[in-house]
């Protein structure tokens, strides 16, 4: 079936990537859906940041289905899908955050990682066509990608910034007087708490089927909880509350 042979591991890891990447795009247009019955922008802006960040896994999904048609997906792309959106997302989110937030800080907030943003993004398409395996990475095995320091330090600055900002806008919403926005920011806390445990898990640990499936479990249970702290569904408040 396949044009080369996959482990167990790379049979669960390219299965479960594509189950948290179906749930994350449901979640995202669920979420930005809702900007038509009650036209706030950031609901456009919250829904495609989530989307953006299952992108680390957005391309170990498409190459395990295009395996089945015996097509490779070339390792250049591979990490084009799972670098260059996160930059971008990041800044959309600050956007958003700054919305609510530090409104006064805004200009040089977004300004600032705008420029930080498009530096890398241009050095990293440099290092793409120019020496990738040193500055890049390459994969070892079909899902196993060994990640060079430009790529590993700067998702690891974007995800810092994202978890920072977050933790912060969630316990905003965890000290608020409305019970139901408690709820929302206990949420989003937990969601990005396992999100961000689970990104540096899949960098560094996944060397067993047991963790493979243990952390896209818990990718996909984030997505849930994103989903509840901006979509509270009133099953799920009846209960919490």
């Amino acid at each position: 079936m396949f044009t080369i042979e996959l482990t167990l591991v790379e049979i669960l890891t390219g299965t479960f990537n594509l189950i948290f990447v179906i749930i994350s795009f449901i979640v995202g247009l669920k979420i930005l859906s809702k900007y038509f019955e009650f036209e706030k922008r950031y609901y456009i802006y919250v829904g495609i940041t989530w989307i953006g960040i299952s992108t680390p896994w957005m391309h170990g999904a498409l190459a395990f289905v295009l395996l089945f048609a015996n097509i490779i997906l070339a390792e250049e792309i591979r990490f084009i899908i799972g670098y260059v959106f996160i930059p971008i997302i990041t800044v959309l989110w600050l956007i958003t955050f700054t919305d609510f937030m530090y409104q006064e800080k805004k200009k040089a907030l977004v300004g600032i990682y705008t420029i930080i943003s498009l530096v890398c993004e241009i050095l990293f398409f440099y290092f793409l066509f120019t020496d990738r395996v040193n500055m890049i990475g390459y994969f070892e095995r079909t899902f196993s990608a060994v990640y060079r320091p430009f790529v590993r330090f700067t998702l690891l600055f974007f995800l810092i910034t994202a978890l920072i900002t977050f933790l912060i806008f969630a316990n905003s919403s965890r000290k608020s007087d409305d019970p139901e926005l408690q709820l929302k920011g206990k949420f989003l806390i937990v969601a990005f708490l396992i999100y961000a445990a689970c990104a540096v898990l899949d960098s560094f640990f996944l060397f067993s089927p047991v963790i493979v499936v243990v952390v896209r479990i818990l990718l996909m249970l984030s997505a849930i909880f994103f989903y509840f702290g901006w979509i509270l569904p009133d099953a799920v408040k009846k209960r919490f509350t």
